[in-house]
């Protein structure tokens, strides 16, 4: 096993001069196995706690330090986060060490912050700048990760990364582009990377999917460069607003926002961007966002950039809601994935394990079609957006629909639903070609029943297929029938259109 402690004992040993750090520390990268990058993370990220909680470590040898280890343990840590990402094997327990590597250099990097400016010191004004800018970046992508884990940041994370813009803008070089590290591709400066973290959080990404969460995060680095950050409102709409005195994320801006720490952006060449880019996405993905690596084709590009349209126009995308809420206050019994809810909805009661869980979701709201609950429990790798669920209470029938929206909170999980329809009925299917293999459940819900006038056929994914034919059973009565479009995908089953051939006697 490689001894990547070495690296940590050249870190902390006081004898040990900032070149010596340096080679160890390339030494130590140029020789770890791939397969140890985890552990070895793991070993660095305890040696900048140490250094953090060291207060005898001069200004000079603390910055000359950290800019090192940043340097050489970057590439581990981005090929943490891909394997992540990509849910490599192994990768589901390294979100803890992928999100503690920005949070003990973002620490640090205020502390050497702090220092600097109880005692300036001039001579080192361009590594204070690389320190501030790269302890920016690292905030804003612990608020990216918060986006990915639809949960809502506390408004210290946010708080973290104004005061590295604040010094920045004081200090001067807010614009002054530079490279993150020493083999980044562009440069980047501390006013973008603010504007490109308030363009995601204004994304509402709660209910997106992953990969088009990655792909908005991926496109703001195209398409908000050289977006200023004003004192004053800018005329051309739409205009968005922090306010660095505040703990929270920006929002529209409204009349009476004003002040000496209100900095305003307009959207415009943002949203200009984006049209340009939605022009030639109806023939061809571009050559732009080809580059990006992203899992879109070239209709989920589109989808996307035509809600992003939306949600960075004046109303953010308020005026959109198919029906208004109204509220509502309810325990109830919540079944999610496809194959629960067909199972739940076939025996046509309540086990024992959702009658326990009937005090972990609460009725918010509800609408014609939509509805707004709350999860207290803590199983909440079960939600995931575009999954069935099905909600039960005393006062409606069963109501079946799709998970929309997901936010994590302190107090509790927001769920925002799309109801298909209400009282769904199990059915089984068969393929005729495999009669020896058992029935697949499905669900139906008739046309008087459904919220958006059209029946569901919901099945798994397996089955799905245009032209396909199957024997559809139904409160014993069998038929044949044939799939046909429209068809739909959700994250866990498909719809599809049918038609009746024949009733099978």
């Amino acid at each position: 096993m490689f001894d990547f402690k070495s690296l940590v004992t050249s870190l902390l040993s006081k004898n040990t001069p900032a070149s010596g750090v340096a080679q160890s520390a390339t030494l130590l990268v140029r020789d770890l196995p791939q397969a140890e990058y985890f552990t070895a993370l793991v070993e660095i990220i305890k040696a900048i706690s140490k250094i953090n909680a060291d207060t005898n470590i001069s200004l000079k040898e603390r910055v000359k330090t950290l800019l090192y280890v940043d340097d050489k343990a970057a590439n581990i840590h981005q090929q943490l986060c891909g394997d992540y990402l990509r849910s490599r094997p192994g990768s589901k327990g390294y979100l803890p060490t992928i999100l503690a590597f920005w949070h003990e250099l973002s620490t640090a990097y205020q502390i050497c912050l702090r220092l600097h400016k109880s005692a300036p010191t001039p001579a080192l004004e361009a590594e204070l700048q690389l320190i501030t800018l790269r302890g920016l970046h690292h905030q804003m992508r612990l608020l990216a990760w918060n986006a990915l884990r639809y949960l809502k940041p506390e408004g210290s994370a946010w708080q973290q990364g104004f005061r590295f813009y604040i010094h920045a803008e004081e200090s001067g070089f807010a614009r002054t582009p530079m490279l993150l590290y020493p083999d980044s591709r562009q440069e980047t400066c501390c006013e973008h990377l603010l504007l490109q973290a308030g363009m995601l959080h204004l994304a509402q990404t709660e209910n997106m999917l992953h990969k088009e969460i990655i792909a908005v995060d991926q496109l703001l680095l195209l398409i908000s460069q050289h977006i200023p950050l004003e004192k004053q409102p800018p005329l051309e709409g739409p205009v968005f607003v922090y306010n660095l005195s505040m703990a929270e994320p920006p929002q529209p801006m409204l009349r009476g926002m004003a002040g000496k720490w209100h900095r305003y952006w307009s959207a415009y060449e943002i949203t200009t961007r984006l049209a340009d880019l939605m022009f030639d996405l109806d023939t061809r993905i571009p050559s732009q966002l080809a580059a990006l690596d992203c899992e879109l084709e070239r209709e989920e590009w589109a989808d996307l950039c035509e809600k992003l349209a939306i949600r960075w126009s004046n109303d953010g995308g308020k005026s959109l809601r198919k029906s208004e809420r109204s509220l509502h206050s309810s325990s109830a019994h919540v079944s999610i994935g496809f194959e629960r809810v067909a199972f739940q909805i076939k025996v046509q009661e309540v086990s024992t394990l959702d009658a326990e869980r009937l005090d972990e979701w609460r009725i918010n709201d509800i609408s014609s079609t939509g509805m707004g609950l709350t999860f207290i429990g803590k199983a909440v790798e079960q939600l995931a957006i575009g999954r069935l669920i099905l909600v039960r209470t005393e006062s409606h029938p069963p109501l079946l629909g799709i998970i929309r929206r997901i936010l994590r909170q302190n107090n509790g999980t927001k769920v925002g639903i799309e109801i298909l329809g209400q009282t769904p009925v199990g059915v089984s299917l068969l393929d005729p070609t495999q009669p020896e293999s058992p029935p697949n459940a499905a669900i139906y819900i008739t046309q008087p029943n459904s919220r958006q006038g059209q029946r569901w056929f919901l099945m798994p994914k397996v089955l799905t297929a245009a032209d396909r034919e199957l024997v559809l059973t139904a409160q014993g009565k069998s038929y044949q029938i044939k799939l046909r479009e429209p068809q739909r995908e959700f994250e866990d089953c498909n719809h599809s259109n049918f038609d009746t051939l024949a009733k099978i006697d």
